[in-house]
């Protein structure tokens, strides 16, 4: 279950990284496809270039956690001496 969890953030994340890239482009250059008050879409772009670096920590973080090898949750270490 914990497996699919990891592989739908990685979705997401991967999904949501080139999307918030794009709306920040278009509001950083003001651009009339995006209606939100003028003065407001600079502020907005950085705030969709923010997201968007989380989002590719997050993917990162996922992606990371999908390669490595599942351990057993009982594995028992014993002392041999």
């Amino acid at each position: 279950m914990a497996g699919l969890c990891v592989t739908f953030c990685a979705l997401m994340s991967a999904l949501a990284v080139p999307l918030l890239l794009f709306f920040g482009y278009l509001l950083s250059n003001s651009s009339p496809m995006i209606e939100i008050p003028e003065p407001m879409k600079p502020d907005a772009g950085k705030g969709c270039y923010m997201a968007a670096g989380l989002y590719a920590v997050t993917l990162c973080f996922a992606y990371r956690k999908m390669q490595e090898e599942p351990e057993s949750a009982r594995e028992v270490k014993l002392n041999q001496e």
